[in-house]
């Protein structure tokens, strides 16, 4: 075995679950943000966990407005995820410049894309510092789902996003 740096060892991990954090902007738009540090926290109450990093205009939004929307997007997404994670949602508006056609959810001022595969609303709970990035602990309010979309995972570390395929 050889030693690896972080980067080299998430190629290991691959594919990776890629989600779109779906959050509020302070003029009522939807921000949307690339991210693959995501887990699954707890049962029950369901919870679950982001890290973003410091800087992170979606981190800040969900720390001020105590919500967030977790997504897994679609197939026909996969071009603009790439592309909404090279720019901050703090000057880009990522829906409008990328046309992104975007829903409603039910009890939600946050939208979320058309082409998702499971959006999972949830409320912020804490907030922790670990290192270069901040840890987002949300209980979930709830999870929606559609069965018949594909979702999105993150290939080669995070160098590229396809479905995932079976066998």
């Amino acid at each position: 075995m050889k030693e690896l740096n972080i980067m080299e060892a998430t190629a290991y991990t691959s594919p990776n679950p890629l989600t779109l954090i779906c959050s509020l902007n302070e003029n009522g738009t939807t921000n949307l943000a690339p991210i693959c540090f995501v887990s699954y926290l707890s049962f029950n109450p369901p919870m679950i966990g982001f890290a973003a990093g410091k800087q992170s205009h979606t981190g800040k939004r969900v720390r001020e407005t105590g919500k967030v929307i977790v997504t897994v997007p679609g197939k026909s997404l996969a071009d603009t995820v790439m592309a909404c994670g090279s720019s901050t949602g703090a000057t880009t508006n990522k829906v409008v410049e990328n046309h992104i056609e975007m829903k409603a959810v039910d009890g939600s001022d946050i939208r979320i894309p058309v082409d998702t595969r499971l959006a999972i609303v949830a409320t912020l709970q804490q907030s922790v510092d670990v290192g270069d990035h901040i840890l987002h602990i949300c209980q979930v309010d709830k999870f929606l789902g559609d069965e018949d979309r594909k979702g999105l995972y993150a290939w080669n570390g995070f160098g590229k996003v396809a479905p995932a395929a079976e066998g």
